[in-house]
């Protein structure tokens, strides 16, 4: 290897490091963002926070984030990939069309249930999150949600499913199940045995009056 190789390769491997690094650090900004978040709601949140978390400045943080909404966006952006990946798994999770949508009103209350901080951030107080834009995605966050119109347009379909506007069923659907989501998390009387029954028996109405 001659000396204009060896010096090409130390340049590449540098900068390698500093990328990941880079990446390391903004990482490291997320998951203390995440945890801060979920310790002191989103009123409480500030950037100061984080980077006394991580030990940086606030300003290192600015090199990464514009400001507190793209940092917690990004926070809430990884979180709602999981809850789209969630409603993914319960429709091909299941055949039949009734159970279809069922399994996916169960898995929209137990990512609710599971992640009340950041399911009152998406669905409560920064809605405008749903109406924007991954990088690289045509469509904005919300049409994740589509996957329960197709479910009852899928049903109707076969005839399991009463006739009726699709978009006007799948809204009191979501309705029906963002309510007791919102309220399991509201309610401190709502422990997780409370918020189960409930939501099983909401689920139980929610499939008989659907019912062809």
């Amino acid at each position: 290897m001659n000396k204009e190789t060896r010096t090409q390769c130390t340049r590449n491997a540098s900068r390698q490091r500093r990328e990941q690094q880079k990446e390391e650090l903004r990482q490291a900004i997320l998951d203390a963002a995440a945890e801060l978040l979920l310790a002191h709601g989103y009123e409480g949140f500030s950037l100061r926070q984080v980077a006394e978390q991580i030990g940086y400045t606030p300003t290192t943080i600015y090199l990464y984030f514009e400001d507190k909404a793209d940092l917690l966006f990004a926070v809430v952006d990884s979180a709602y990939a999981d809850f789209s990946r969630r409603l993914q798994a319960a429709y091909d999770s299941a055949d039949d069309p009734l159970q279809r949508i069922r399994v996916l009103g169960r898995a929209y209350i137990d990512f609710g249930l599971a992640n009340p901080v950041v399911y009152q951030l998406i669905f409560v107080q920064r809605t405008d999150f749903l109406l924007t834009w991954r990088q690289g995605e045509q469509q904005p966050r919300a049409s994740a949600l589509l996957i329960l119109l197709r479910a009852v347009e899928e049903a109707q379909q076969t005839g399991v499913v009463r006739p009726g506007d699709v978009q006007s069923l799948g809204d009191a659907l979501w309705a029906m199940v963002h309510g007791l989501v919102s309220l399991a998390i509201g309610m401190p009387m709502f422990d997780a045995a409370r918020s189960r029954a409930a939501s099983e028996t909401a689920l139980d109405l929610m499939i008989d009056a659907l019912r062809a």
